[in-house]
Order: C-alpha cells, then sequence, then structure tokens
C-alpha cells in the first residue's frame, strides 16, 4: 500500500510479542536459506521440493488400489503383502524427515548470524534459546506432517473397509512415530558430537556427517525391493540384527496398533524397540541440546584456532600436479579456485552428499544381495555387481561434481574475474575440466578396487576394470563440460522450460542405456593385453577428439557471445531498475 492509504487506516494493528517476533524470524530462516532457495525464485523452489516430498503417498495409494480391489476379485491381500506396503511408508517417512533434518543441519542450531545478530540485542538468552527450540519444533512437526499427510489420508482410503478406520490410525502413529525418530537421532547425533569434539572439530567433520547420513537414507530408499521381497524370511530369520534395524521397529508398531494381539511375536518385539528407542532417543536430545547450544555460541563468538598449513604429502602432490596436469597459471589458479571454494558453503556441501548417496544408493542393489539361512542374514558382494557399478559410479560422480560447479556461492564478487582475466579462456576452462576428471576418476578408481577387496579376481580383470573406469571417467566428464562456457561457482542459473525434458533425457534415457552398454561389455569381454591395449586406445581417441572439439567450439563462441548484463556487478552496484 501507498504511504497515503497507510496514513488513512485506521484500523487498530495487534503489537507483536519479543518473543513472536523471535519466532517467526527463526521460522523464516528455516524456510528460505541458501540451500532451499535462490535469489530469484525462493517460493517456486521451495513449493517444488514441497511438492516432490508429499505426493509419493498418495501416488503410491493410488497405484495400491489395484492390489486391494482386483478386478475380477481374486484372493485377498496377504498378510506379507500388506507389511511391505506399511514398510514402504514408515520407510518413506524415516527418509523423507532424515533429509528435511540435513537440509537444515547448519540451522539446528544457533549460526555465525544468529550470534552475532541476536544476542547483541536487548533479548534475555534464556527467551532466544526457547524461540529457537520452538521454531525448530514447529518446523520439523510441519515437515513432518507436510510429507506423510496424503499417505496418511489416502491409504486407509485406497484400502477401503472393513478396518479403515483402525487402519488410519496406526499408519498415522507408524509414520509419525517413524519420522520423529529420524529427526531426534540425528539432532541427539550432533549435539553429542558437539558436546564431545567442540565446534572446530565439528565444523571440519560436518561434510562427512552430512554426506554419511545422506548416504543412508538414499541407501536405504532404493534398497526397499530388496528388503520387500524378502520381508517375511528377513523376520522369521531369527538373527537379532533384523531386530536392530530402526525402520522395522515402526513396522511392527504399524502392525501392533493395526492388529493387536493377533499379530505375530516378533513384531511385538519390534514394536518395544520403537517405543524405547524413540524415548531414549527424545532424551538424549532433551539432554545434549541446551548444553551443545550453549557451548556453540560461546566457541563461535570466542572464534576458532587458526587452520594449519598445508601437510608436506599435500605440497608434493601439488608440486607433482604443477610439474604435469597444471603447467600454465590459468589452469592452477582455477584448479586451486575451485578446491577452496568447493565445501565452503552450504548448499555446495548438501549437494555434493546428496549426489554421493544417490550415485552409491543405485550402485548398492546391483552389488548386494542377502542369503538367510540357519538363524542368520548375511550380506554378500556380488561377482557380476561390481561391472553395473563402474558406469554408475562413474556418471553420478560427473554428474554431482558438474552440477556443484555450476551453483553459485556468492555472485557479489564476479566482477573480479571480468577485472582480472577479462573473458574466459580455453586455459581457464583446462581447469575445470582437470579438477573434475581427476576427481571423477579417482573416486571410480577406488570403488573398483574397495569392491574387488570384496570379490577377488584375476589381476589381469582387475586391470582391465581399473582402466575402464578411469576411460569412462575421463569421457563422461568430457561430454559434461563440453558447452560450460563460465567460471565455477561464479553464474547463478535459473531454470528454464526446457531443463525438465533435457534432466529426463539424460537421467531417464541416457544415462540406463550408458549403463546397461559398459556394464554388457565388461561381462562380455575377455581380458588380455590386446584388449587392454584396445581399450586404452579407443579412450584416448574419444578423449582427444572431444577435447579438439571443445576448443575449436571455445574458439568460436567466446569471440562472439556478449557478456552476460546480470553479471556486470562493477556497473551496476546489484542495483536493478
Amino acid at each position: 500500500m501507498s504511504l497515503s492509504v497507510q496514513a488513512a487506516d485506521t484500523r487498530t494493528r495487534r503489537v507483536q510479542g519479543q518473543f513472536e517476533v523471535l519466532l517467526r524470524h527463526l521460522l523464516f530462516r528455516f524456510l528460505h536459506n541458501e540451500l532451499v532457495t535462490t535469489d530469484d525464485d525462493e517460493t517456486k523452489r521451495a513449493m517444488q521440493m514441497a511438492y516432490a516430498v508429499g505426493l509419493p503417498g498418495m501416488v503410491v495409494a493410488l497405484i495400491l488400489v489395484i492390489a486391494y480391489h482386483p478386478f475380477p476379485p481374486q484372493q485377498p491381500r496377504t498378510f506379507w503383502g500388506q507389511s511391505e506396503d506399511h514398510y514402504l511408508y514408515v520407510m518413506y517417512a524415516f527418509v523423507a524427515m532424515g533429509a528435511a533434518t540435513v537440509y537444515e543441519w547448519d540451522l539446528l542450531f544457533p549460526d555465525f548470524l544468529d550470534v552475532f545478530v541476536l544476542s547483541v540485542m536487548p533479548v534475555e538468552e534464556r527467551r532466544l534459546f526457547l524461540a529457537r527450540v520452538l521454531a525448530l519444533a514447529i518446523f520439523l512437526g510441519l515437515v513432518l506432517l507436510g510429507t506423510n499427510i496424503l499417505g496418511i489420508i489416502c491409504f486407509p482410503i485406497a484400502v477401503g473397509p472393513p478396518h479403515m478406520g483402525r487402519l488410519l490410525v496406526a499408519h498415522a502413529v507408524a509414520v509419525l512415530t517413524s519420522g520423529s525418530f529420524a529427526a531426534v537421532s540425528l539432532l541427539a547425533l550432533q549435539g553429542v558430537l558437539l558436546n564431545m569434539l567442540g565446534e572446530r572439530i565439528f565444523r571440519r567433520i560436518t561434510p562427512l556427517l552430512q554426506g554419511a547420513a545422506i548416504l543412508a537414507l538414499l541407501t536405504l530408499l532404493f534398497l526397499f525391493p530388496l528388503i520387500a521381497d524378502s520381508l517375511q524370511a528377513l523376520l522369521t530369520s531369527g538373527d537379532r540384527a533384523v531386530i536392530w534395524f530402526p525402520p522395522f521397529w515402526f513396522l511392527g508398531i504399524y502392525e501392533q496398533v493395526l492388529r493387536g494381539q493377533t499379530v505375530p511375536p516378533v513384531f511385538r518385539e519390534l514394536a518395544w524397540h520403537g517405543w524405547w528407542g524413540l524415548l531414549w532417543m527424545t532424551a538424549c536430545v532433551g539432554i545434549t541440546y541446551p548444553v551443545a547450544y550453549r557451548r556453540k555460541v560461546r566457541q563461535t563468538i570466542e572464534g576458532g584456532a587458526a587452520i594449519k598449513n598445508a601437510s608436506y604429502v599435500a605440497g608434493r602432490m601439488q608440486w607433482l600436479l604443477h610439474r604435469t596436469l597444471l603447467r600454465k597459471p590459468a589452469e592452477r589458479a582455477i584448479f586451486h579456485f575451485i578446491s577452496q571454494t568447493i565445501l565452503r558453503s552450504q548448499r555446495q556441501r548438501v549437494m555434493l552428499a546428496m549426489y554421493a548417496g544417490l550415485g552409491v544408493a543405485l550402485m548398492l542393489p546391483a552389488v548386494l544381495g542377502l542369503r538367510i539361512g540357519g538363524g542368520h542374514v548375511r550380506v554378500i558382494v556380488l561377482a557380476s555387481g561390481v561391472a553395473a557399478a563402474i558406469p554408475v559410479v562413474a556418471f553420478w560422480a560427473v554428474a554431482g561434481l558438474h552440477a556443484v560447479l555450476r551453483s553459485s556461492v556468492d555472485r557479489r564478487g564476479t566482477w573480479l574475474f571480468y577485472t582480472i582475466i577479462g573473458r574466459p579462456r580455453a586455459e581457464h576452462f583446462a581447469g575445470t575440466r582437470i579438477w573434475l576428471t581427476l576427481w571423477a576418476s579417482g573416486i571410480s578408481v577406488l570403488m573398483v578396487l574397495v569392491l574387488r577387496a570384496f570379490v577377488p579376481s584375476a589381476g589381469i580383470v582387475l586391470m582391465g576394470q581399473v582402466l575402464v573406469a578411469l576411460g569412462v571417467a575421463v569421457v563422461v566428464s568430457d561430454v559434461f563440460l563440453f558447452f560450460v562456457r563460465r567460471i565455477p561457482f561464479t553464474h547463478q542459473r535459473k531454470s528454464a522450460v526446457h531443463d525438465l525434458p533435457m534432466a529426463v533425457l539424460r537421467y531417464l534415457i541416457l544415462f540406463p542405456l550408458f549403463a546397461r552398454l559398459v556394464a554388457e561389455y565388461l561381462q562380455r569381454v575377455r581380458w588380455s593385453g590386446w584388449v587392454l591395449a584396445e581399450v586404452v586406445l579407443g579412450f584416448l581417441a574419444v578423449h582427444g577428439a572431444m577435447v579438439g572439439a571443445n576448443s575449436w567450439f571455445l574458439g568460436e563462441s567466446t569471440l562472439e557471445t556478449p557478456p552476460n548484463k546480470e553479471d556486470e556487478f562493477p556497473q551496476t552496484l546489484g542495483l536493478t531498475s
């Protein structure tokens, strides 16, 4: 409203108290941070994420209508078939709430901005603490309800009578307790580690913790078909390891609330573990969170110790890179700029964790198998799965690192690149290609060595798989970087209409086809010295052709393409008309 309209408004407005203002501010920070939103489309991005996470519960219920109401009428769905459906919902609630907690990892406790802005205001420390606790509880409660409400409503309707009311109660209790346990477990983990290690060490291991958490959650999600197919055998095997699997605890709560005393004894034991596990984790949060909160505030004010210089081994590695791959100053500058920037922002850390978890989670169903018998459950590594894992890990390593390099950190400083180097040249893009290729190749080769430690093979087979992993990583890196025309972290890429079809083509069509072709080749080939030479020469030829074509394309495009006006920071000072 204009100032004149506001002056003419005689309505009395409710005055917000200090605690309410604090609470609204902290809730706003949970919903509008650098990870969830961007500069220009924060509302759209938040809504897209909410839809993506909330819709599966309804979609699965619609699919299951056919299973519970077949036409023509057939034998009703078995007890274990229904348990598989229930397990899907409690597992999804566990994964969704765990992922949401990891996403807000840096805001679960006060950060630098909170300490140096809010703590200097005339606000009681106790009031500030209570406002953060209440904001955290409201946020997690809204996420828990929002991600599961469609499933809670739609699944009992899909199943139908005669016990629809009891099914609604059992479904709501099970999924809400499952999601709550995931959230409080991560909160308890963060509180315990902050109290034990301190802020400085905890901040250094945060990327590893986030990556491990996302990896575990996505692995749990993608292993659902394997676990669901073996659910009856697992729960009746008598192995104690099965009893200590948290998602099964809330499946036990589901079945116990739904079926009462008629449920098999294993579900009663699982439900007992679920209730006590949730109680103990909640108590752990209640004890550790206030202490960790106070300690984090104090250590944030005091500051951390100075960062030590690079180790001797890192120095020698850097010297070797400068003498071999990074012979030009521009290549070295971009290479080290990427290395020093990639873990500075929460967005980059979580993106790395997501892609790492997604790649490993997609790989594990083809690599792992379950052997059940004799009262024990054993996880085995399949020899045929190594061949299927190579293209999956190489592709997702490149895709993840490439996506992180395309995300911006702080565009206000990008004018410095135009001032110093002008328009990016081929050697600047070469530094990006070398960095991405080295890391993708290292990750792919390490994966092959780790898997082969569990499935030994002949030396020539191992050498061939290592060479294929290297070649695939190099070629996929060339493909992803072919059209790159920006220095990493300096350009905010806006979403467009054509992004979704290209993503579908890349990840749902080209990636499965590529992975299948590489896996079939590795399974058919008979390794020998000549075959190894052919593989090396083939990858070198493809890589040379890609680099040559990319150099020609750079020479043609960078001279004719005008600079992006949105990045002309010195002229516009970040102001828009």
